[in-house]
């Protein structure tokens, strides 16, 4: 049988009341922050990609504990797998996203305060703005299908809990 979807995996990371965001810039969109992240690799399970993607980003080590989203893009077929995950190690450093070629498209991390995360420009912003006030206790896996990555700038993609 043939995959339908490429996946992807992404970290919520929270540490001292703080999230770790990393910020993109692509030649298509506006700037925004997300949770960093990326592309599951041949062969590779999804613990693994996520510890491999955000050591690749952040060079931090995390330790993935459960799934509190998942994300469909259905234009560019690919499903979105958000881990919660604890901060293990390491001291936060700028590092690459090697899923875009070319130009660099991640330009900055840090950690931001919860209560400051409205500042940013957060995708997805569902998330995000859960975050505010549901931080401690996000135990909810949800499903968000969403047309394209385009979308996302709405917030309000259609969606069911699961």
């Amino acid at each position: 049988m043939k995959n339908t979807h490429r996946i992807s995996v992404r970290a919520l990371v929270i540490k001292d009341e703080s999230v770790l965001l990393v910020r993109h810039e692509h030649r298509d969109r506006p700037p925004f922050w997300c949770f960093p992240g990326g592309l599951v690799e041949p062969g590779e399970d999804l613990f693994t990609a996520i510890k491999r993607e955000i050591r690749e980003e952040t060079y931090l080590e995390v330790f993935p504990k459960s799934v509190v989203a998942l994300q469909e893009f259905k234009r560019e077929s690919l499903l979105e797998v958000i881990f919660s995950c604890d901060y293990v190690s390491g001291r936060t450093n700028l590092g690459s996203d090697p899923d875009n070629s070319g130009v660099p498209t991640l330009v900055e991390v840090k950690w931001v305060e919860i209560g400051e995360i409205e500042k940013y420009r957060v995708l997805p912003i569902w998330l995000s703005s859960r975050l505010k006030t549901e931080w401690n206790s996000l135990s909810s896996v949800q499903l968000y299908e969403v047309s394209s990555k385009h979308q996302l700038n709405t917030g309000s993609p259609d969606s069911s809990v699961l």
